[in-house]
Protein backbone atom coordinates (compact mmCIF):
# COMPACT_ATOMS: atom_id res chain seq x y z
CA UNK A 1 0.00 0.00 0.00
CA UNK A 2 1.20 3.21 -0.93
CA UNK A 3 2.34 5.81 1.86
CA UNK A 4 0.14 8.53 3.06
CA UNK A 5 2.02 12.00 1.82
CA UNK A 6 0.99 15.25 2.78
CA UNK A 7 -0.45 17.17 0.51
CA UNK A 8 -0.08 15.02 -1.82
CA UNK A 9 -3.25 12.30 -1.27
CA UNK A 10 -6.36 13.06 0.14
CA UNK A 11 -6.61 11.19 3.71
CA UNK A 12 -10.04 10.34 3.27
CA UNK A 13 -9.23 8.71 0.41
CA UNK A 14 -6.09 6.89 2.05
CA UNK A 15 -8.14 6.48 4.99
CA UNK A 16 -10.81 4.12 3.16
CA UNK A 17 -8.30 2.53 0.53
CA UNK A 18 -6.54 1.38 3.74
CA UNK A 19 -9.28 0.21 5.71
CA UNK A 20 -10.91 -1.40 2.54
CA UNK A 21 -7.32 -3.54 2.25
CA UNK A 22 -7.66 -4.10 5.82
CA UNK A 23 -10.69 -5.91 6.60
CA UNK A 24 -11.28 -7.45 3.27
CA UNK A 25 -13.23 -9.98 3.05
CA UNK A 26 -15.08 -8.96 6.35
CA UNK A 27 -18.34 -8.99 6.73
CA UNK A 28 -21.06 -7.37 9.30
CA UNK A 29 -21.79 -10.00 11.98
CA UNK A 30 -24.92 -11.81 11.15
CA UNK A 31 -25.16 -10.82 8.08
CA UNK A 32 -22.91 -12.37 4.87
CA UNK A 33 -23.83 -9.88 2.57
CA UNK A 34 -22.74 -7.14 3.62
CA UNK A 35 -19.01 -5.85 3.10
CA UNK A 36 -17.66 -4.74 6.59
CA UNK A 37 -15.98 -1.51 5.44
CA UNK A 38 -20.17 -0.02 4.81
CA UNK A 39 -19.70 -0.11 8.61
CA UNK A 40 -17.11 2.51 8.88
CA UNK A 41 -18.22 4.74 6.32
CA UNK A 42 -21.39 4.87 8.14
CA UNK A 43 -19.88 6.21 10.74
CA UNK A 44 -18.06 8.58 8.86
CA UNK A 45 -21.40 9.62 7.23
CA UNK A 46 -22.97 10.14 10.72
CA UNK A 47 -19.82 12.36 11.99
CA UNK A 48 -20.04 14.42 8.34
CA UNK A 49 -23.85 15.27 8.96
CA UNK A 50 -24.15 14.93 12.78
CA UNK A 51 -21.08 15.78 14.85
CA UNK A 52 -20.89 19.56 14.04
CA UNK A 53 -17.07 19.63 14.13
CA UNK A 54 -15.41 21.84 11.34
CA UNK A 55 -12.41 22.46 9.47
CA UNK A 56 -9.56 20.02 10.59
CA UNK A 57 -11.47 18.53 13.52
CA UNK A 58 -14.26 17.47 10.78
CA UNK A 59 -11.71 15.60 8.71
CA UNK A 60 -9.09 14.34 11.55
CA UNK A 61 -12.74 12.70 12.65
CA UNK A 62 -13.78 11.36 9.97
CA UNK A 63 -10.31 9.79 9.38
CA UNK A 64 -10.43 8.49 12.65
CA UNK A 65 -14.13 6.89 11.84
CA UNK A 66 -12.78 4.99 8.59
CA UNK A 67 -10.06 3.42 11.02
CA UNK A 68 -11.71 2.90 14.07
CA UNK A 69 -11.86 -0.74 13.80
CA UNK A 70 -8.38 -1.33 11.58
CA UNK A 71 -6.61 -2.44 15.05
CA UNK A 72 -9.42 -4.41 17.14
CA UNK A 73 -10.66 -6.10 13.99
CA UNK A 74 -7.84 -6.68 11.51
CA UNK A 75 -4.10 -7.40 11.50
CA UNK A 76 -3.04 -3.69 11.43
CA UNK A 77 -1.34 -2.40 14.10
CA UNK A 78 -1.14 0.90 16.08
CA UNK A 79 2.49 1.18 14.34
CA UNK A 80 0.88 0.23 11.05
CA UNK A 81 -1.46 3.26 11.52
CA UNK A 82 0.93 5.47 13.15
CA UNK A 83 3.13 5.14 9.93
CA UNK A 84 0.46 5.77 7.54
CA UNK A 85 -1.56 8.17 9.42
CA UNK A 86 0.72 10.01 11.86
CA UNK A 87 0.89 9.57 15.86
CA UNK A 88 -2.92 12.02 16.14
CA UNK A 89 -4.57 9.20 13.77
CA UNK A 90 -2.74 6.48 15.71
CA UNK A 91 -3.80 7.30 19.00
CA UNK A 92 -7.35 8.48 18.28
CA UNK A 93 -7.82 5.00 16.58
CA UNK A 94 -6.15 3.28 19.77
CA UNK A 95 -8.54 4.69 22.00
CA UNK A 96 -11.52 3.59 20.39
CA UNK A 97 -10.40 -0.40 20.28
CA UNK A 98 -11.11 -2.56 22.97
CA UNK A 99 -8.27 -3.59 24.98
CA UNK A 100 -8.14 -7.73 24.46
CA UNK A 101 -5.89 -7.94 27.77
CA UNK A 102 -8.48 -7.06 29.59
CA UNK A 103 -11.76 -9.54 30.90
CA UNK A 104 -14.47 -9.01 28.72
CA UNK A 105 -17.18 -7.53 30.91
CA UNK A 106 -13.97 -4.50 31.75
CA UNK A 107 -13.62 -4.12 28.10
CA UNK A 108 -16.67 -1.75 27.91
CA UNK A 109 -15.74 0.51 31.28
CA UNK A 110 -12.12 1.05 29.94
CA UNK A 111 -13.30 2.35 26.01
CA UNK A 112 -15.37 4.76 28.19
CA UNK A 113 -12.93 5.80 30.55
CA UNK A 114 -10.38 6.18 27.64
CA UNK A 115 -12.10 7.89 25.33
CA UNK A 116 -13.95 10.16 28.15
CA UNK A 117 -10.72 11.42 28.42
CA UNK A 118 -10.00 12.65 24.67
CA UNK A 119 -10.65 14.95 22.33
CA UNK A 120 -14.26 15.79 21.48
CA UNK A 121 -13.43 14.21 17.70
CA UNK A 122 -13.02 10.82 19.33
CA UNK A 123 -16.26 11.22 21.75
CA UNK A 124 -18.40 11.55 18.34
CA UNK A 125 -16.29 8.32 16.80
CA UNK A 126 -17.50 6.02 19.71
CA UNK A 127 -21.27 7.94 19.79
CA UNK A 128 -21.41 7.35 16.05
CA UNK A 129 -20.35 4.02 16.10
CA UNK A 130 -22.86 2.98 18.54
CA UNK A 131 -25.79 4.65 16.48
CA UNK A 132 -24.35 3.15 13.03
CA UNK A 133 -24.25 -0.56 15.30
CA UNK A 134 -27.70 -0.30 16.56
CA UNK A 135 -29.37 -0.24 12.87
CA UNK A 136 -28.37 -3.91 12.46
CA UNK A 137 -28.37 -6.63 15.13
CA UNK A 138 -26.50 -9.76 14.31
CA UNK A 139 -29.25 -12.30 14.08
CA UNK A 140 -27.85 -14.19 16.41
CA UNK A 141 -28.08 -11.90 19.55
CA UNK A 142 -31.16 -12.77 21.96
CA UNK A 143 -33.06 -9.98 23.53
CA UNK A 144 -30.97 -9.96 26.69
CA UNK A 145 -28.14 -9.42 24.51
CA UNK A 146 -29.79 -6.30 22.53
CA UNK A 147 -31.60 -5.01 25.66
CA UNK A 148 -27.35 -5.08 27.32
CA UNK A 149 -25.95 -3.06 24.17
CA UNK A 150 -28.73 -0.48 23.91
CA UNK A 151 -28.48 -0.18 28.11
CA UNK A 152 -24.10 0.15 27.47
CA UNK A 153 -25.45 2.89 24.43
CA UNK A 154 -27.40 5.25 27.06
CA UNK A 155 -24.38 4.99 28.69
CA UNK A 156 -21.91 5.92 25.92
CA UNK A 157 -24.66 8.83 24.88
CA UNK A 158 -25.26 10.11 28.29
CA UNK A 159 -21.16 10.36 28.95
CA UNK A 160 -19.43 11.15 25.75
CA UNK A 161 -22.90 13.37 24.59
CA UNK A 162 -21.17 16.85 25.53
CA UNK A 163 -18.90 16.20 22.36
CA UNK A 164 -22.05 16.26 20.01
CA UNK A 165 -25.50 17.44 21.39
CA UNK A 166 -26.84 16.12 17.89
CA UNK A 167 -25.07 12.62 18.02
CA UNK A 168 -26.10 12.24 21.48
CA UNK A 169 -29.70 12.69 20.68
CA UNK A 170 -29.73 11.24 17.46
CA UNK A 171 -28.07 7.72 19.65
CA UNK A 172 -30.71 7.95 22.51
CA UNK A 173 -33.55 8.26 19.61
CA UNK A 174 -32.32 5.08 17.79
CA UNK A 175 -32.45 3.50 21.62
CA UNK A 176 -35.97 4.24 22.24
CA UNK A 177 -36.96 3.81 18.72
CA UNK A 178 -35.52 0.01 19.08
CA UNK A 179 -37.23 -0.15 22.43
CA UNK A 180 -40.31 0.32 21.71
CA UNK A 181 -39.96 -2.36 18.55
CA UNK A 182 -38.34 -4.63 20.45
CA UNK A 183 -40.93 -3.82 23.55
CA UNK A 184 -37.68 -3.97 26.12
CA UNK A 185 -37.65 -1.36 29.40
CA UNK A 186 -36.50 1.88 29.44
Amino acid sequence: MALYIPNQNNRINHAIQFATIAHGNQVRKGNEFVPYIFHPIDVANEIAFHSGLTGSEMDQALVDAILHDVIEDTAVTYENVRDQFGQITADDVQVTSKNSRLQKGEQFVDMLQRAKAAPARVQCVKLADRLSNLKTFPSFWDRDKIAQYLDEAVVIAETLGGASVELKAKLLTQVADMRKVLSLRS
